[in-house]
């Protein structure tokens, strides 16, 4: 695990890292690696599946009076994508500052997608890319002709998985869902967790130091209506923001591994790739020191070769007593509960990309109320309708698995 240490940022200093962003030069990536430290959720709610966790988001940012802030892997035309787009764009013409960081790869702005984040600029929304398969790219905003052109090997190879909005500071969304279609019409099963609260707070610091980065600018006098006071008194319960950025430091990576290690009476997983030898391990053993392990993954991942590494795991983890659920749908959620009342949920997956190369977002939370959620939401609802863990039969099959198992630390 990483044993690198980010830019520590307390709870007090919010405010004023974020005015050294607004008001200095270019920002590196190396500022991306946040170090936070335990703040609260006032409120947090799990939300299961599009049709649910769509609607509050954009009444969300449809009452939005200072800000509304996206970072957004997937978020393409369609159903979904026109709803967002068409409330993005009012509240940018109502003159609320509405500010956008996308991936090209999953949302390609300069292809497919380009009509579209036209139709957004031209309404105000401010738009910035990440763009990790170009050597050379224009910095700055998306739809600035004067841009200059500058090498971008420190992004290269580096995809923004990060899924979060956050509206006027106070109310943050983190979860594994992009605004796509098949997120709502049942192709993809996945969530989304809506935090109130100081937390908030971090969510937006990775925003205002990812959008610095990428060459947005935000004017250094709004950081007091971007970090708002909070009066919550003793009440909250304890959360922290973890980001991982491209680097030696990957506190989501180091927190899977910790709470799979802390476990001692039951452990649920949800999560689309799990191929990382580590983690697997972790569970495993998880599991033969007496913990209860339920693991939920999809019975026909999009991902084919993911999914052949992480069979080649199912004999050795059943015979551990991991009890893996196989998700009719392809299950797109990544969350972690552990003793019923440790919660970490996000972008983050279980494999090498994800836990080591890509910029990544969780939110992990300690309350008793927001794990029984993810038990009568998520994890008992799923149980009810998956099957048993598949092995791989067949010496074809049985060789593909191993292949790609020993593939897992590029998958």
């Amino acid at each position: 695990m990483s044993r690198a240490t980010g830019i520590p940022v307390s709870n007090e200093a919010l405010r004023a890292h974020a005015r050294r962003l607004l008001e200095g030069g270019r920002v590196a990536r190396r500022e991306l690696a946040l170090a936070f430290e335990e703040s609260s959720a006032t409120a947090a709610k799990l939300y299961v599946a599009g049709v649910r966790f769509y609607p509050p988001m954009l009444a969300d940012i449809q009452a939005a009076t200072s800000t509304v802030h996206i970072n957004q892997f997937g978020f393409r035309s369609g159903l979904v994508g026109e709803r967002f787009a068409d409330a993005l764009a009012e509240k940018a013409r109502s003159g609320v500052p509405v500010r956008l960081v996308v991936d090209e790869q999953g949302s390609h702005p300069y292809d497919v997608s380009k009509d579209f984040y036209e139709r957004l600029t031209r309404a105000g929304v401010e738009v910035v890319v990440t763009r990790a398969t170009k050597l050379r790219v224009p910095f700055g905003p998306f739809g600035d002709e004067t841009r200059p052109t500058r090498w971008n090997l420190s992004t290269v190879g580096h995809i923004d998985h990060r899924k979060a909005v956050v509206v006027d500071g106070r109310v943050g969304w983190v979860g594994g869902a992009g605004i796509e279609d098949h997120f709502e019409d049942g192709r993809f099963h996945d969530l989304f967790v809506r935090l109130e609260g100081p937390v908030v707070s971090q969510l937006q610091l990775v925003f205002v130091a990812s959008f610095r980065w990428l060459g947005g600018t935000i004017p250094p006098g709004d950081a007091d209506e971007l970090f708002p006071r909070f009066d919550v008194g003793s009440g909250g319960a304890p959360a922290v923001v973890l980001h991982n950025a491209p680097g030696r430091y990957r506190p989501i990576t180091d927190a899977i591994a910790e709470l799979m290690d802390g476990a001692h009476e039951t452990l649920d997983i949800v999560n689309p790739y799990v191929t990382d030898r580590g983690m697997i391990r972790r569970i495993e053993a998880a599991a033969r020191r007496g913990v209860a392990v339920r693991l939920v993954v999809p019975a026909d991942p999009n991902n084919w070769a993911c999914g052949a590494a992480e069979r080649f795991h199912h004999r050795r983890l059943q015979d551990a007593g991991v009890r893996i659920l196989e998700y009719p749908t392809m299950v797109h959620a990544k969350a972690f509960v552990r003793d019923g009342e440790d919660v970490l949920a996000g972008t983050c997956n279980l494999e090498a990309w994800s836990l080591k190369r890509f910029f990544e977002l969780d939110v992990r939370v300690r309350s008793a109320e927001l794990a029984r959620q993810f038990a009568d939401d998520f994890f008992g609802p799923a149980e009810e309708v998956s099957g048993p863990g598949t092995v791989p039969s067949g010496a074809k099959e049985r060789a593909k698995a191993a292949a790609f198992a020993a593939l897992s630390p590029f998958l």
